[in-house]
């Protein structure tokens, strides 16, 4: 017998990456059932994401639901967001140990996001049909696992079209998860080492761009959005 039909976002946003597949039309979870208002059918995943009317059912007898995110069918099945999670929070910890800026740091833009991604994971790894990139920032976003809205006033000067972005709480948790899972099926260990050795290299030129950004105040604009990311390869933002 499955449990009974619960809303999505009633889940902790952990959680909801488990009809991830499903809202992206692709083969679900094994036992987890989604249900999405057709009226959404035709419409960007992004924005079933955050349906209120969308359910989500869970495998019968399922004690803890986090073992469903760790499993071996996850590893195939959620390889583009997980990859993407893991690595905001690997840079996040990067960052923060080797002394560039000891809170959580925004990456300053997808492209940003995509340059990060690059650099941890060279051979790329992705599926037949990827998620275009900023469509998944919007879907994690709306899932609550990362934050992302416009890059602040008083780093641009101006409206634009970047988004700034970080991985949340929700999000280290699932990274957690997924750290501890045996044999690591996310190359966590690999992607970790490599962003290590190039905030490394390029730690001084991090450290200018962060110094930039704590004095920037409203109004400084362009010239501090330029100088705060002039040297650095994959620019971010506090």
């Amino acid at each position: 017998m499955a449990l009974s039909t619960t809303a999505l976002r009633d889940l902790p946003p952990h959680l909801r990456l488990l009809a991830w597949p499903a809202l992206n039309r692709r083969p679900g979870l094994p036992g987890v059932a989604v249900r999405a208002p057709a009226e959404l059918a035709a419409a960007a995943p992004s924005l079933t994401c955050y349906s209120g009317e969308v359910g989500i059912t869970l495998p019968a007898h399922t004690v803890r639901p986090e073992a469903l995110l760790t499993a071996p069918p996850a590893t195939t099945a959620l390889a583009e967001p997980l990859r993407l999670v893991s690595t905001l929070a690997l840079w996040d910890e990067v960052v923060r140990e080797s002394g560039v800026y000891p809170g959580n740091i925004y990456l300053a833009s997808e492209r940003s996001v995509a340059l990060l991604l690059s650099t941890a994971h060279p051979d790329g790894g992705e599926s037949p049909r990827p998620v275009p990139l900023p469509e998944l920032l919007e879907q994690l976003h709306a899932l609550e696992l990362l934050y992302r809205f416009p890059v602040a006033y008083k780093f641009r000067g101006a409206h634009g079209r970047e988004r700034q972005c970080r991985i949340n709480g929700w999000g280290r948790l699932l990274f957690r998860l997924l750290a501890a899972a045996p044999g690591d099926p996310y190359g966590i260990a690999a992607a970790r080492a490599r962003l290590s050795g190039h905030v490394a290299a390029y730690r001084d030129a991090y450290r200018r761009g962060v110094d930039a950004a704590r004095a920037a105040e409203d109004g400084s604009g362009e010239r501090i959005w330029a100088g705060i990311h002039a040297e650095q390869p994959i620019p971010v933002l506090i």
